[in-house]
């Protein structure tokens, strides 16, 4: 029989990815801010005039989720599962039942790197692969008049065939920290994620973010979005 180590795989997330996303690519879905005419360069944001209650929306298309995949080592003539390919038996990843880049080699040998195998700290089967939201920027600027209402909110739909979509919130909206006082300059609010998990997709369906911002300028004041930073831990090897 011929073993062959099949690939390495990445189980502690990096954690320094962020997401840029500009106000041109949010939709006002209450249609009432505007582009300025005459942007400075480099400077690019929606305007919501005064009184008026702007709904922002967008979904990142950035973000790419993997469930992870069966099988770090083959066996030519088949799996602990008695089958060929991969094997999905309850704690292995393959024939060997090995840890994700760890070549055959005893346990034993291993013992000052993971421990035996099937013990604490090593992992076995798919490894969820994906992205995590830790925290979002929001920034924006408050001019003349201190605004009426600023929330956020984050949320994850899955979607199954047949099926109502089911809607969980990342962020459940609200103010989540954001200020309505006006500010001299563009102010840059970190709304974090209280439970940040990976964000990985399921088998037998699909999922989709969505990121939501409103703003209610105040009486005779204007608010300036220009867009939003998702800070993140990703996994996508």
């Amino acid at each position: 029989m011929g073993f062959t180590d099949q690939k390495w795989e990445q189980g502690t997330p990096q954690t320094d990815l962020h997401l840029a996303i500009g106000t041109d690519e949010f939709v006002d879905f209450a249609a009432v801010s505007t582009l300025p005419a005459a942007p400075a360069a480099g400077l690019l944001y929606k305007v919501v005039p005064t009184t008026a209650a702007a709904k922002f929306f967008h979904t990142p298309e950035a973000p790419m989720y993997r469930s992870g995949v069966y099988g770090t080592d083959q066996e030519q003539f088949g799996t602990a599962g008695g089958t060929s390919g991969p094997s999905t038996v309850a704690n292995t990843s393959g024939p060997l039942a090995l840890a994700p880049g760890i070549p055959p080699i005893t346990a034993a040998n291993l013992a000052t790197v993971g421990g035996t195998i099937g013990g604490s700290g090593i992992l076995h089967g798919p490894i969820p692969k994906g992205i995590q939201i830790n925290s979002i920027d929001v920034i924006y600027q408050v001019l003349a008049v201190n605004a009426s209402a600023a929330t956020i909110g984050l949320t994850r739909t899955f979607f199954q065939n047949g099926v109502a979509p089911v809607v969980t919130n990342i962020i459940a909206l609200g103010t989540n920290g954001l200020v309505l006082t006006i500010g001299a300059q563009v102010q840059v609010i970190n709304v974090p994620v209280t439970s940040p998990a990976m964000i990985v997709p399921a088998q037998n369906g699909d999922t989709i973010i969505i990121l939501n911002v409103n703003f209610t300028a105040g009486a005779g004041g204007t608010v300036n979005f220009y867009g939003c930073v998702l800070n993140c831990s990703y996994n996508l090897n």
